[in-house]
């Protein structure tokens, strides 16, 4: 006796009302080739065909799938798989919100910054960078530079977003950065006392963080440095770490 499985339960019951493969099919909306492929076993209806079809002839699913331990495993499987697509689907989707929400905001940080670097008198300099993007302030003996990267479709954080403010008086150099970081830029070409060439980081108070890589000697020497221009130095820490508070409020003021 033949293993009664969904495939030969479709058709006993559609010859038991008398229906042709195109009659269920056009109930179904499916093709009668669909049909025919469900009866000879070469694939199964899904869920809600397998419901509509239980509906149509007037049986239980539970007559309809009793026994049928492919079917069911089937079923099971595309179940399984579908709730794996649901969250991937929706993990993807959160992804692509999160992306626009944070590209928006870097765009309204990046507008914000260029407006209020109009509003505090800053001008565009091309002669350090010829981009455009390049901006200027001259106060009394300081001179103030920063950069803004453009936004565009990044929607990433990149280090080169982190906007700074270089301030510099003769050979004095400060770079003052995101989250009250400092460093003094050092070059012997500019100053033969200097120490060492390169940057060196720095508290708001002009006090060295020590690097375990400096020798013993070349912290003194720092040190003494640092000391000889303190007052100058603190000036234009405090100074650049103001403007930096201006460019990156809400609204100018």
């Amino acid at each position: 006796m033949p293993k009664l499985t969904i495939n030969n339960r479709i058709k006993e019951q559609r010859l038991k009302k008398g229906w042709t493969q195109e009659f269920l099919a056009n109930a179904l909306n499916v093709s009668r080739s669909t049909v025919s492929s469900w009866e000879v076993g070469c694939n199964y209806p899904d869920l809600e065909t397998i419901v509509l079809i239980s509906d149509l002839f007037g049986v239980s699913l539970d007559i309809l799938l009793r026994g049928d331990v492919d079917m069911i495993k089937s079923t099971s499987r595309k179940t399984r798989h579908f709730k794996i697509y649901k969250v991937v689907a929706l993990l993807l989707g959160f992804l692509i919100v999160a992306y626009i929400g944070y590209n928006w905001k870097l765009q309204h940080d990046e507008n914000n910054y260029r407006d209020n670097l109009s509003f505090y008198g800053w001008t565009v300099n091309n002669k350090v960078q010829g981009d455009g993007n390049g901006f200027e302030l001259k106060q009394g003996r300081m001179h103030f530079f920063t950069h803004v990267m453009p936004t565009g479709v990044i929607g990433i954080p990149l280090s080169e977003q982190k906007r700074t403010i270089i301030v510099r008086q003769n050979n004095l150099v400060v770079q003052v950065m995101a989250k009250q970081k400092y460093e003094i830029i050092l070059s012997t070409s500019n100053d033969e006392s200097v120490p060492v060439t390169g940057s060196i980081a720095v508290d708001n108070h002009v006090n060295l963080h020590e690097d375990k890589r400096m020798s013993a000697t070349k912290i003194i020497k720092i040190k003494s440095y640092l000391a000889k221009y303190q007052s100058e130095y603190q000036d234009m820490i405090n100074q650049g770490h103001k403007r930096s508070l201006q460019l990156a409020s809400g609204k100018t003021r």
